[in-house]
């Protein structure tokens, strides 16, 4: 694979990404690649802005964290994306910032790899809103009240009951919100849908691991508040009650440029600590 244009966004009002993705970028035209900038990197550079959507490229460089990989790649969709961490917990970046330079020099001399990961599609009112690379959230929309929730697996009963809300899950998301909520860390190589509730009324409530296959559908029922539907921390809609949110493994996925071997264990060791001796 060819890399001759790439895209290079930065967190946004984040100054310190801004910088390290210009020069990023500064690099990457020095060795003759084609490159354009979104946001706030186009700013400090002095170039016109070049939207998300429009971007074609071969590689996307992004500066930042997680939150900031997951708003390119709902734009971006099948684009290799390479994660430069910048002030966050980063499970998705592939280098430091002080590694930056040397990962994108073997990029540029084709000793990469691309790692796909699996998306979850999502749909609400007939309409497919925006595939979630970790999770979809249905939660209450006022705080501290609760929720009356049923969630259907292939078309059959699956759980009716109280709680604050539910997380579905990605084996990608499994490391983020749905970990925070109690579920288990789930090895990368294993492709599965993650089911939580948050703060389930059944305490016997345990989260579940669901075959990729599955098709799940939630409804928030009417003897309690109001609910949301959350995708990956980027898109808000207002759920209604008895209207289902059907969530199954999208026909996409999120593909990742890598330079370094996999090593999840080691990277959850470093990131949140579990007490694993890696």
């Amino acid at each position: 694979m060819r890399i001759s244009r790439v895209g290079v966004i930065a967190k946004i009002n984040s100054p310190e990404a801004a910088d390290v993705a210009a020069r990023a970028g500064r690099l990457l035209r020095s060795r003759g690649v084609e490159v354009v900038y979104a946001g706030d990197v186009a700013r400090l550079v002095g170039e016109a802005e070049t939207p998300l959507e429009e971007m074609a490229a071969d590689l996307a460089v992004i500066v930042g964290g997680d939150g900031t990989i997951m708003r390119t790649e709902q734009k971006l969709t099948g684009v290799p994306l390479f994660g430069i961490k910048v002030g966050a917990l980063g499970f998705l970046c592939e280098a430091t910032t002080d590694q930056a330079e040397a990962a994108l020099e073997r990029i540029l001399a084709g000793s990469f790899y691309l790692e796909h990961r699996s998306k979850l599609k999502v749909s609400y009112r007939g309409a497919r809103l925006p595939d979630v690379l970790n999770e979809v959230l249905v939660t209450t929309a006022k705080p501290s009240k609760i929720l009356s929730l049923s969630v259907t697996k292939d078309g059959e009963p699956l759980h009716r009951g109280k709680s604050d809300g539910a997380i579905i899950s990605t084996t990608t998301g499994a490391t983020a919100y749905a970990l925070s909520a109690g579920g288990p860390i789930v090895d990368p190589r294993l492709d599965i849908i993650e089911l939580v509730f948050i703060c389930p009324l059944s305490v016997g409530l345990r989260p579940m691991l669901l075959p990729v296959s599955s098709r799940l559908e939630v409804k928030v029922l009417p003897d309690r508040s109001p609910a949301i539907l959350v995708l990956d921390g980027q898109t808000f809609t207002p759920v209604d009650f008895d209207e289902p949110v059907a969530v199954e493994k999208s026909e996409r996925s999120a593909v990742f440029a890598r330079v370094n071997p996999p090593d999840f264990y080691r990277s959850v060791s470093e990131k949140i600590k579990p007490g694993l001796e890696v």
